[in-house]
């Protein structure tokens, strides 16, 4: 199982970031990916970078590891060809590293700019489906595309510079329709759950939706994110409360303002037990706590954490995993 370091791309400047990434490649993480958020989940949060700038500098700073994004929503803010373009040109120079974490969008993201009443779930699915559809014929073919779907209409357009190597695509995923979408339409599956999820709901679906695409698990990635926070447990939990460094359920996702959800955040916060924190948040000093958890991801299925810190000091999360984590999954 490999693990990757998530800086998020909202708590930090870019800058710092890159920096962060350097030293998480440094302790012996295998990769690097990013949110893409146009607006924060909260309003809390202080940062939203673009990644596609960000990557081109992490990329030429940091050689051979992987990059990737948790999530994209490739096709309301951003239009399909222009962000075929972006990855194209990325994966030119660096070819080979670059994944797409995609999904069907956040309403704080996206609904901004979209005309019209926010889509509803099924919708915003099948434009996924067909922008995958889209992305993959710009950067496979060396002819113009033609492209007449049920959301989108391009007549004549053409990559000039194309991505060197295949852009794998990882469907982020929770609902069962979903996570069979991801199996029968992209590469992966991308998710962010418990371990007892991934294996009773999340895997099982997948792998129904692989079979109708005539794959299978031995052709996929399981990818999770996860949440870890090292450190004395009192103050990071008090650390949580402070900045309100919450993020509520599936409910929120179609609300288009982060000073929105904020409110729920805190909401839920106020009404949590310090114990309800340190769960939902896994702070811990303990490292074993950590090298269990993940230990049941990989037993659930799971190919690839991608970790990050939501509060204290990145790099004490960084170094126990350097020290005592990552040795551990090497063995």
């Amino acid at each position: 199982m490999e693990l990757h370091y998530n800086v998020f791309g909202c708590f930090r400047e870019p800058r710092e970031d890159v920096e962060l990434a350097k030293d998480a490649i440094e302790a012996g993480f295998d990769g690097i990916w990013i949110g893409d958020h146009f607006l924060p989940w909260i309003d809390s949060r202080p940062y939203t970078h673009h990644p596609w700038p960000w990557f081109g500098t992490l990329m030429s700073e940091i050689p051979d590891v992987p990059v990737g994004t948790s999530v994209t929503c490739p096709m309301l803010r951003y239009r399909p060809p222009i962000l075929a373009q972006m990855i194209g040109t990325l994966d030119n120079m660096f070819p080979g590293r670059l994944h797409l974490g995609g999904g069907t969008g956040e309403a704080l993201n996206e609904a901004h700019f979209v005309d019209g009443e926010w889509p509803d779930w099924g919708t915003r699915a099948g434009m996924l489906i067909e922008t995958i559809d889209l992305l993959r014929d710009l950067w496979n073919s060396a002819e113009y595309v033609a492209h007449d779907g049920e959301y989108f209409t391009y007549d004549g357009i053409k990559l000039y510079t194309r991505p060197k190597e295949p852009i794998d695509v990882h469907w982020a995923a929770w609902g069962p329709q979903s996570c069979r979408a991801a199996g029968e339409y992209a590469d992966h599956l991308l998710t962010a759950t418990s371990p007892e999820n991934i294996a009773e709901n999340i895997v099982p679906n997948f792998e129904t939706g692989l079979e109708r695409a005539g794959r299978s698990l031995a052709d996929a990635d399981v990818t999770t994110e996860m949440f870890v926070n090292v450190g004395d447990p009192e103050a990071l939990v008090a650390e949580i409360r402070d900045r309100g460094e919450y993020i509520p359920d599936e409910s929120e996702l179609d609300t288009p303002d982060p000073r929105a959800v904020q409110a729920v955040a805190d909401e839920r916060l106020a009404e949590m037990s310090d114990e309800e924190i340190r769960e939902t948040n896994s702070i811990t000093d303990d490292t074993d706590e950590v090298v269990a958890e993940l230990e049941r991801y990989e037993e659930a299925g799971v190919d690839r954490v991608l970790v990050g810190s939501t509060s204290g000091d990145p790099r004490a999360t960084i170094e126990t995993f350097a020290d005592d984590v990552i040795p551990h999954f090497s063995e």
